[in-house]
Parts: C-alpha cells; sequence; structure tokens
C-alpha cells in the first residue's frame, strides 16, 4: 500500500468534483500540530485524492498501523497494491529507522484515516523561573538569578510523536495538550544548562550572547525524553537578560565599587567629595561649629593614615605636578624659535614656509670670560654671570 504522487496537470479547479474523496488540510497554526482527516466512507480507495501542503507531513492509518506516510507536498492517490513510499524526502532516513516499530499497534478501529502532522517551528513557548537559582559566576561568584524567555521546537520525527504522543486522536491535538508537561521538562533542564554556563566561565549578564549554546545543552538533555520519546527537538532559546535577587545585586554593586575606587585618582575624589561633605555638616553642628570640626580634623587624621600618611587632596597633586616644568619648557623652546626676517613667520629649516625667504642662522656667543655658549640677544653669562655687554 502506498501513495502515489499525481500528475501536476491533473490538479485543477475542480479537484473534489473530478475523484471519489479530496482530502486536504488547511495550513495549520502555532497551535495545532496534528488533525485527522476521514473520507465519508472510512476507507481510502484509488478515487481518493490526498493533498500534502507544505510544513506538513501526512500519515496513513488503517486499523491501528501506519501503511504509509509522506512529507513532499503536492497531490497524492493511494495505491493498496504498491508499496509504502514513505522512504522517500526530507524525513525518509527518520521514517526508515521507526518504520519496523510504528507498522502495528494503535487502536484496532476498523477505519483508514490521514493524520496531518505539522512539521513547522513551533514558536511562543515561554518559560521563567519561579524562584532564584544558584549561579556562580566567574567574576561575583555565588549569586542567584531569576531568567525568563522564549524557546521554539519542532516536530523532528512525525512517526514516534504521532505513536507515542497523539495516538488514535478523534480530531485536533493542539499544542496546550502537550506543553503542561513539556515545559516542566524544560525547566528542569535548561537550570542544568544555564549552570554549565557558569562552569564554562560565562559572566551571567552574558548568558543572552549565549543561545546557541543553550539550545545545544537542552538538547543533549533532553535527548531521551523529547527526541527520541516523543520525536520532538528544541531549535532556538532566547533568553532575556537575568535578574540577580536583592542581596546578589547588592554584593555585584559592592564589588564594582571596590573595583572603581581601587584605582588612586577615583579613591582620591570619593575622599575629597566625602571631606567637603563633612566640612557642610560641621559647620552646622548643634555643639558648635568648633567642635564640629574638630571631629573633622580627626577624620582626616584617619584618612591621611589610611592613606599611608597622605592628605585626601595631595592624591591629586601628581596628575598636575608637572605642569610647570612644562610650561618653563615651553617658553624656552618658544625662545629658540627662529623667526622669517621678511614676514615673521616662525621657521624651524632654512627656509620660511610661508614666503620662501632664506633665514639667516644666528650664531651663538661665547662668553669671553669662560667660553661658555650663550643665547643671542643675552646679557649675562649663565655659566659664570659675567656681562656680555
Amino acid at each position: 500500500m502506498g501513495l502515489i504522487k499525481a500528475a501536476v496537470g491533473a490538479v485543477g479547479s475542480t479537484l473534489a468534483d473530478q475523484w471519489e474523496d479530496y482530502i486536504s488540510c488547511d495550513s495549520m497554526d502555532n497551535d495545532t500540530l496534528v488533525v485527522k482527516k476521514t473520507t465519508k466512507s472510512g476507507q481510502i480507495s484509488a478515487k481518493s485524492r490526498i493533498q500534502v501542503n507544505p510544513g506538513q507531513v501526512a500519515i496513513i492509518f488503517d486499523s491501528g498501523k501506519i501503511l504509509d506516510a509522506t512529507a513532499e507536498e503536492g497531490i497524492y492517490s493511494f495505491d493498496a497494491s504498491s508499496s509504502p513510499s514513505l522512504f522517500a524526502g526530507q524525513f525518509a532516513d527518520t521514517f526508515k529507522e521507526a518504520w519496523q516499530r510504528f507498522t502495528y499497534n494503535g487502536t484496532p478501529a476498523k477505519e483508514q484515516a490521514i493524520y496531518y502532522v505539522n512539521v513547522k517551528e513551533i514558536f511562543d513557548n515561554k518559560f521563567g523561573s519561579s524562584s532564584p537559582i544558584p549561579y556562580d559566576d566567574p567574576i561575583y561568584h555565588d549569586i542567584r538569578i531569576k531568567y525568563h524567555g522564549q524557546y521554539t521546537f519542532k516536530i523532528s520525527n512525525p512517526l514516534v510523536f504521532f505513536q507515542n504522543v497523539v495516538g488514535n486522536v478523534e480530531d485536533v491535538y493542539k499544542k496546550d495538550t502537550l506543553m503542561e508537561q513539556a515545559d516542566a521538562e524544560f525547566l528542569t533542564c535548561i537550570a542544568g544548562a544555564i549552570g554549565k554556563c557558569a562552569s564554562d566561565g560565562i559572566k551571567y549578564s552574558y548568558l543572552t550572547n549565549e543561545q546557541s549554546r543553550i539550545a545545544d545543552y537542552m538538547n543533549d538533555a533532553l535527548d531521551e525524553k523529547w527526541r527520541n520519546l516523543r520525536g520532538m527537538e528544541v531549535v532556538s532559546v532566547a533568553l532575556d537578560t537575568p535578574v540577580p535577587d536583592e542581596k546578589s545585586q547588592e554584593r555585584i554593586e559592592n564589588f564594582a565599587d571596590s573595583r572603581f575606587y581601587s584605582v588612586q585618582e577615583n579613591a582620591a575624589g570619593r575622599m575629597v567629595a566625602a571631606t567637603a561633605t563633612a566640612m557642610e555638616n560641621a559647620s552646622s553642628n548643634e555643639n558648635g561649629a568648633a567642635t564640629g570640626f574638630m571631629g573633622l580634623g580627626m577624620m582626616n587624621m584617619a584618612a591621611g593614615n589610611m592613606m599611608g600618611g597622605t592628605s585626601p587632596v595631595a592624591f591629586t597633586t601628581p596628575a598636575n605636578q608637572n605642569q610647570p616644568q612644562a610650561s618653563q619648557t615651553a617658553t624656552n623652546n618658544q625662545d629658540n624659535v627662529k623667526h622669517c626676517s621678511n614676514c615673521g613667520q616662525p621657521v624651524e629649516g632654512k627656509f620660511c614656509p610661508n614666503c620662501g625667504t632664506k633665514v639667516e642662522e644666528k650664531e651663538d656667543k661665547v662668553c669671553p670670560k669662560c667660553g661658555a655658549k650663550v643665547l643671542d640677544g643675552a646679557k649675562f653669562c649663565v655659566e659664570c654671570g659675567s656681562s656680555l655687554d
């Protein structure tokens, strides 16, 4: 018994009039997984035509046995004398593996029916942790996070799904019939998948970048229950940014503050701000400003001890202490710059870049007393102080 693909030219607008029975299933939505179709007589004859649309697998079921199946879109007739054609198409290997197991069993009803299985990706399956779970973050270590997201799955083995999950459904098998159990199993496994990400050294806030890794972990964890037992597999996992609980968030913020203030300039800025606030508070001390400032002096002394005896303000000095020297160097360099005698343009080479006039080299003066070289225009020797006039 097998399905035989009809010629394309035979497909027209009067299909239902040309054959005894014309069986088809409209495009199934995201919530519909299986639809059962039967003929008026309960039998599929050679005069019947079966239409398979994209994203569907048609399974021929007869008296408790699977007779044939196809995942190729098109129009088919059913020939009881031919061999099954289910080994062709995208599910050929999958069907071949399951065929020997599923050519018997099931409901022993004396009827023939066609079950259409939705093999498109099934979206909008939400998940989330009801309470925070431990996460061994590589930076913050033992924190607890809550997570939410969505995942998608598909029916990867329609024969296994039909036989083990759906059975001889009366009319339509909806997704919500399956999801209570599937979601519970998914949640159990995703906690382990996220734990593996921690073992891989992934920071909790970077988990959203590891969707493919998590999906692979999920398929490994769900392999026995989903792929082998139910013919399903996870396609993708979209994880929202995990949220630490209150204690974990406090730890993260304290860690960030400690790292920030470990930089000398940042710590100095914090101490200067704290000192300014303390001075404002001291001036309004109810026991008198003098008492307040005495306490402030003791605080600054303690802060100085913590900083190795250095005033908090002094911590900012290293960044500025070289500025006067740089200014003096700039002044000296300016004194040594040559200027064009024609246009006054500063010149570094032998010719003016502005007007092309050759610049005369200045000869260094020599102190007549000690022989030291001095700048042109200088009135006194920088070595011995002798007058150069």
